[in-house]
């Protein structure tokens, strides 16, 4: 460093508090040292960067309105230079980020590190789940084809069944008492406003949280090297973190590669012979609803929204139920079977419905 780069260094370092700063972040211990097992919670935040700069390129080109997004769409996916790719990296990405915030939570609970003190890191989480979801159903509609239009459609009809406040929540999502120019535009507000500042605000509370109760790592007594405290975040960590992410790249830019966002016909209020599919995220419930004993209207009611909301209850009520210290697996059977039995139903569900699908 130069003199006067050191010089313009140490005045801001005065008045900001670079180096503290740095340190702070930095020098975090790492239970029994680094490992790959501690690299989800960057791979999140890598990919909620990513969203956010892939959304701003797009939003250069978007125009969120009824009768301009599916050909301000069609535009960046045929003139914009290399804008196909842009738009199926950010697509492929929300689905990345479902993904490994499932991993991560469940990585939390297997490991015990939701109990005390770390039970607001979890339940900060836990509402952290939801916004991501939130913003891939609000983001699934912007192309405005017969596909994002009618899966919103229905998404939307499933939360008005919501005792009480159903009709509200359907009246404010839609704008009116049908999907359509109103709808786009609140959407578009959720998705690129309210829903990323949200996140962004709830994650520096979940990591300060996380800092603050300390890092857990895996349940004690497995591994010797658990005492070990004299590594650093930097750098070893810091470097497989950046493995981490650099392979989470490769994936998803070989997804937008092989597999790019493709619009089917611009969105009409007549669905004509089209059957609406959801977001893989969703299709759990979608088929859940087609089972018999979720018929007629206290059924859908249950499955769509009962369980559901059920689900979310348990999720953040989970440090509170789970209260004994023990983190050990074989000491906690209960609440692993049921954590295994959840993920095991969304999964068979989500695959029954894509067998339904293909027969």
């Amino acid at each position: 460093m130069s003199r006067i780069a050191k010089q313009i260094f140490d005045w801001v370092d005065e008045r900001a508090g670079l180096r503290e700063l740095s340190d702070k972040m930095l020098n975090e211990p790492m239970p029994g040292g680094s490992r790959y097992a501690y690299v989800f919670g960057s791979i999140l935040v890598y990919i909620f960067v990513i969203q956010l700069v892939t959304g701003i390129l797009l939003m250069f080109y978007y125009a969120p309105t009824a009768d301009h997004a599916y050909e301000s769409t069609q535009y960046i996916i045929n003139n914009v230079e290399y804008g196909w790719f842009i738009l199926s990296f950010h697509f492929w990405s929300s689905s990345v980020m479902v993904v490994m915030v499932v991993i991560h939570m469940s990585q939390v609970f297997l490991w015990g590190a939701y109990k005390k003190p770390s039970e607001l890191v979890w339940v900060v989480g836990t509402v952290l789940f939801v916004l991501v979801v939130a913003m891939g159903f609000t983001g699934y509609l912007l192309p405005w084809d017969q596909r994002s239009f009618w899966a919103t459609t229905v998404g939307i009809e499933i939360a008005d069944k919501v005792p009480l406040i159903g009709d509200f929540i359907g009246q404010f999502l839609r704008g009116g008492p049908t999907t359509g120019a109103h709808t786009i535009n609140r959407f578009f507000v959720l998705h690129v406003m309210i829903l990323p500042l949200a996140i962004m605000g709830l994650a520096t509370l979940h990591i300060y949280l996380f800092r603050k109760a300390g890092p857990a790592g895996p349940y004690k007594g497995t591994h010797g090297e658990l005492t070990r405290t004299s590594e650093y975040f930097f750098p070893r960590q810091v470097y497989k973190d950046s493995v981490a992410i650099g392979i989470v790249f490769l994936i998803t830019c070989a997804l937008a590669f092989y597999e790019p966002v493709e619009l089917l016909q611009e969105a009409t209020p007549e669905p004509g012979d089209y059957n609406p599919i959801p977001e893989w995220y969703f299709l759990f419930i979608f088929q859940m609803l087609r089972y018999e004993m979720f018929s007629g209207e206290w059924g859908q009611i249950i499955g769509s929204i009962v369980i559901p909301m059920a689900f979310m209850i348990w999720l953040v009520a989970i440090p509170f139920i789970f209260r004994n210290p023990e983190r050990r697996l074989w000491k906690r059977k209960l609440g692993i079977a049921t954590w295994a039995l959840i993920l095991f139903a969304v999964a068979w569900l989500t695959y029954d419905f894509s067998i339904t699908e293909v027969h």
